[in-house]
């Protein structure tokens, strides 16, 4: 399995890797710091380059434990040493806005009992459903209003890796069901809001929440019985 750089260090923009493998336009790395499209949260793109040639990368994806990246154009030879560059503005849009995500799901949860059942990430918008029969103008602005506080409040958000028997006891499994992993899995990558959220996560995070910005809910609707939607960007102050 590929050395997954950003389960460590969310801000590597570049990294070396050796080539492992190659099959036509996929190419696979040692270690690599791109992120794989997965869990609401859109994958980077950027490019590899090395002495002979350079390629952008248009999409990576996960295969099981393999980290798959597809270039445009003629890919480096495996055991070819690369380097990677991430489209860092794209890279640090979808981390203000996963962790703009985590905050809002946090505050449905403690306020409404209402679980997230689905969340999409942009580069300039963001979209979460709750399992929610009703959602009113007050509950929207009252959301609003604490994710702002807390953005203010520049919180602190670490990433640690825990021992999935300890995970089980610090996380809510209303918003992490470990019973849903597989068994295999025997370290979970946890992300925290210090004071806000403790959730199990794959994706990609800003370090405070004083990256964010302003939050402000663009649209509501309804997506069927009971699952309600709540769409946001983030504006700079």
């Amino acid at each position: 399995m590929a050395e997954m750089i950003h389960f460590t260090d969310c801000y590597a923009s570049s990294f070396d890797a050796s080539v492992v493998r190659v099959d036509g336009s996929a190419v696979e790395l040692d270690r690599t710091a791109f992120y794989p499209e997965g869990g609401g949260q859109p994958c980077d793109r950027g490019r590899l380059t090395w002495s002979e040639g350079e390629v952008p990368v248009s999409k990576v994806r996960k295969e099981g434990g393999r980290v798959v990246h597809t270039v445009v154009g003629s890919p480096p030879r495996p055991g070819e040493l690369v380097r990677g560059e991430i489209d860092w503005d794209r890279r640090y849009s979808h981390m203000r806005y996963h962790t703009a995500q985590h905050l809002l799901s946090a505050h449905f949860l403690e306020s409404h009992g209402a679980q997230t059942t689905g969340n999409q990430i942009g580069p300039d918008r963001a979209r979460i459903d709750f399992d929610l029969p009703d959602l009113t103008r007050d509950m929207v602005d009252s959301a609003q209003g604490m994710v702002n506080w807390w953005i203010d409040r520049e919180l602190p958000v670490q990433i640690s890796m825990v021992p999935r028997d300890e995970a089980i006891s610090m996380l809510d499994p209303r918003r992490t069901r470990i019973d849903r992993l597989p068994r295999s899995v025997k370290v979970l990558r946890v992300v925290e809001v210090q004071g806000v959220d403790t959730v199990a996560c794959a994706g990609t995070h800003v370090k405070n929440t004083g990256e964010l910005g302003v939050l402000r809910v663009t649209r509501t609707s309804s997506k069927g019985r009971g699952r309600k939607r709540v769409e946001f960007v983030l504006e700079t102050q």
